[in-house]
């Protein structure tokens, strides 16, 4: 049994529009790799710097455990 679609009564042509276009998923993938771009960029900076500063002085003195920020500081960019 064949589907009429609904612009078909009409005359028109027919058209599938829960179909996505390939302009909005090719804005919706630029869109998240630019996300991820900047997310891994900012962990970027900020692991070298945690890698610059003196650590032990830093856990000291906002009490987190001995060794913490220089785990994080030796994490790739990539990792949470």
């Amino acid at each position: 049994m064949k589907a009429i679609l609904a612009n078909q009564t009409l005359g028109q042509a027919p058209s599938i529009a829960c179909v996505p276009s390939r302009n909005a998923f090719l804005k919706r993938a630029i869109a998240n790799i630019k996300l991820y771009a900047e997310r891994w960029s900012r962990r970027y900076q900020l692991r070298n710097s945690l890698y610059e500063m003196d650590t032990q002085l830093v856990e000291k003195d906002i009490g987190l455990p001995y060794g913490s920020l220089a785990e994080e500081a030796h994490k790739p960019f990539w990792r949470e």
